[in-house]
C-alpha cells in the first residue's frame, strides 16, 4: 500500500501510479500522478506536522558550510536571473516593492537590490537568514527570519495591493499548502501584479523527501486556473530539469498562454517523455 494518499499540491485523492523508478539516493520509489492538479508525487511517508521546520532544517544543513566567498559569488550569480526577467520587472518601475520569499541566503534579494529594485525576502530558517545578513550584509528589516505565511500576515497592513512581484525559486514544492499560500499572496500584489517561480521536474537528481512533489506542464497550468491567474511565461526545455513560469493577476496587460491540463495517466507520461526529448536534445546540443 502506498504512504501517500492526498496529492500534497491540491490535497485531494486522485493519485494515479506513473512509474517506478530510482530516488536521488538510488533508493527505489513510486512516482504518482495526480489526475487532480498533474503533479508528480513521489512516495514517501508525510511528514508528521511540523513541516515548515523541517524544511527549514534540511536546507539549513545543505547550505551549513557556505562560505562568504561561495555566497557572494552565487549572489553575483543571481544577477543574470534578474536580468532574464528584467523586463517583467521593469513594467512596475524600480519603486514597487519586490519580494523574494523563502530565500534561503538572500542571493536573489541581494542581486535584486544590487540591481537597483525595492526589494524584501524572508526565510523560515534562522541559519540561513544569518548567512544572508552577515555574507551579503542584508539588513535585518530587509531579510527578515519568517516563514512565508507568517510574513504575509505580518506586512499585510503595510504591503497589501503594493508589490509588483513576488518572486519563490525552488519554494512551492517544499510548501506544506501551496495553493492556500498562493492565494494569500494575492492580497499582497498590485491588481497586475505577478509571481516569478522556479521548480524541479521529473529527474533523478530531484526525488526526495523534501521535495514534496515536482512539478509537470499541466500542473502549472492546473495552478494558474485555480489561482485565477494568467500563465505569461513558461519554460522547461532547460538542461537543469527545472520549469520556470511566470503567473499574473487577470489585470496584466500582457496576453497569457493556453493552458493545458493532461490529467490522463498514460497522456502524462507520454507528454513527460516528449518533454526529456527536448531537454535532451537541448543538452547534446549546447
Amino acid at each position: 500500500m502506498p504512504e501517500v494518499n492526498n496529492c500534497p499540491c491540491c490535497g485531494l485523492t486522485g493519485l494515479v501510479v506513473a512509474l517506478r523508478t530510482q530516488d536521488q539516493q538510488d533508493k527505489v520509489v513510486t512516482i504518482f500522478h495526480c489526475s487532480n492538479c498533474c503533479a508528480l508525487v513521489p512516495d514517501y511517508a508525510p511528514g508528521q506536522g511540523r513541516i515548515i521546520s523541517h524544511q527549514a532544517d534540511f536546507h539549513a544543513n545543505y547550505w551549513s558550510n557556505s562560505t562568504k566567498t561561495d555566497v557572494i559569488r552565487e549572489s553575483l550569480a543571481m544577477n543574470n536571473t534578474v536580468n532574464f526577467y528584467k523586463n517583467y520587472l521593469d513594467y512596475f518601475g524600480v519603486e514597487s516593492p519586490v519580494l523574494d520569499l523563502g530565500g534561503g541566503r538572500g542571493l536573489l534579494t541581494k542581486a535584486l537590490l544590487d540591481c537597483g529594485y525595492e526589494a524584501m525576502g524572508c526565510d523560515a530558517s534562522a541559519e540561513l537568514v544569518q548567512i544572508g545578513r552577515s555574507h551579503l550584509d542584508l539588513p535585518d528589516h530587509v531579510y527578515v527570519n519568517q516563514d512565508i505565511a507568517s510574513f504575509v500576515e505580518s506586512y499585510r497592513p503595510s504591503l497589501a495591493h503594493q508589490v509588483g512581484a513576488i518572486f519563490l525559486w525552488h519554494v512551492i514544492e517544499h510548501l506544506e499548502d501551496p495553493i492556500a499560500l498562493l492565494e494569500s499572496l494575492k492580497a499582497l500584489m498590485k491588481p497586475d501584479g505577478i509571481i516569478i517561480a522556479q521548480g524541479p521536474l521529473l529527474d533523478k537528481n530531484y526525488i526526495f523527501p523534501e521535495h514534496r512533489f515536482l512539478h509537470s506542464e499541466s500542473n502549472i497550468g492546473w495552478i494558474a486556473n485555480q489561482l485565477g491567474m494568467k500563465l505569461l511565461f513558461l519554460d522547461s526545455h532547460s538542461e537543469e530539469r527545472f520549469v520556470s513560469f511566470v503567473l499574473s493577476n487577470p489585470d496584466h496587460p500582457s496576453s497569457g498562454l493556453d493552458i493545458f491540463c493532461v490529467s490522463d495517466v498514460h497522456d502524462a507520461i507520454g507528454s513527460l517523455f516528449s518533454n526529456l526529448s527536448n531537454a535532451l536534445h537541448l543538452t547534446k546540443m549546447s
